[in-house]
């Protein structure tokens, strides 16, 4: 008796979204360039807007602390319903 496939790697699939997201993603920031628009991006945490003239605002801080209403700790038992 053959054994059936539970999961399996999609590796190759993985590679060619991510790389058709980069594509797209430079062709969107070549095109809000070459019409004057401006262009909001994240990094570190923190989200700047870049406008057509070049110059970098800082538009907000992301928080990324994850409030948990109990400390989860090794051997916990959680019981759903």
């Amino acid at each position: 008796m053959k054994a059936k496939i539970l999961f399996r790697k999609d590796t190759p699939q993985t590679k060619a979204l991510v790389k058709a997201g980069r594509v797209a993603s430079k062709r969107a920031f070549s095109a809000s360039k070459a019409l004057g628009l401006s262009i909001s991006f994240i990094k570190n945490g923190v989200i700047y807007e870049e406008s057509s003239d070049g110059s970098v605002v800082i538009k907000r801080q992301i928080e990324t602390k994850v409030k948990t209403p109990f400390k989860v700790t090794k051997g916990l038992v959680l019981h759903a319903k």
